[in-house]
């Protein structure tokens, strides 16, 4: 598809020849203007992928002022035009970014390779603005995504003292990577305990627990105790002043 090009010149003869040229190379002129007026009418009224701006224009119009209009409202590159050499007219176009810059007289081989250059550098630019958008997108996902699943790992997941780990969903005790093997009453006796973590639960309410309310004998918790603590560090679960047990978990 031929890409779509305004011309804004005031010297007639120049503007034509770089329209012929331009139609030579194979791009489309929307319209050649001589003033900022009748510019910002043609880019309104047609599509344009790149717009050739005189600096010094007739009537006190000037090709950098366009150029700042152009960038706030349209989204699209432009080259400077002029025969104004001074550094000082350089530096002040530089300053908006131009596409491009050529110094009049010019030949028509150094307007093709600057219209394709700037073309071809505004359309890599949007290329790697888009490939930045859709990384910023997806890191903002993974992002949110990770605090997801480290909530829910919180919550499934009860870090406990001495390196051991709660499974509270699957009812599993390990020790880094290792499972340790617990019976159901050893599991309940881990969950009363961690549900109520950082205080010490009664050993009535602990035998409620295991037992389903059933009535058992004054041996029946810690025995439970006793076998747990062979597979497990006897100071997880802290016994205090025979009240009650307590057991150690660390803060994430």
């Amino acid at each position: 598809m031929k890409k779509n090009i305004l011309v804004v010149e005031d010297e007639i003869v120049t503007a034509m020849d770089i329209k012929e040229a331009l139609l030579e190379f194979g791009f489309n002129v929307i319209g050649v203007a001589t003033n900022i007026k009748k510019a910002l009418k043609l880019l309104e009224e047609n599509s344009c992928d790149l717009a050739l701006l005189d600096i010094t224009l007739k009537n006190g119009d000037d090709g950098i002022t366009l150029s700042e209009t152009i960038t706030k409202n349209y989204d699209i590159p432009f080259v400077f035009l002029t025969a104004n050499d001074k550094y000082t007219t350089i530096e002040r176009a530089i300053k908006n970014e131009p596409y491009g810059y050529i110094i009049k007289p010019f030949k028509d081989a150094e307007l093709k390779a600057t219209v394709e250059l700037a073309l071809k550098k505004f359309s890599d630019k949007k290329e790697l603005t888009t490939k930045l958008e859709d990384s910023q997108k997806h890191y903002v996902a993974l992002e949110k995504n990770i605090k997801e699943n480290s909530e829910s790992s919180q919550k499934r997941f009860k870090t406990l003292k001495f390196g051991y780990v709660f499974d509270k969903e699957n009812r599993k005790l390990f020790l880094e990577d290792a499972e340790i093997n617990l019976n159901q009453k050893e599991i309940k006796l881990f969950e009363i305990l961690i549900k109520n973590e950082n205080c010490v639960v009664a050993n009535d309410a602990i035998e409620d627990y295991l037992y389903d309310g059933e009535l058992v004998g004054e041996g029946a918790l810690r025995g439970v105790l006793f076998r747990l603590r062979q597979k497990i560090n006897k100071n997880l679960i802290s016994n205090h002043s025979k009240m009650g047990y307590k057991i150690e978990t660390k803060t994430v």
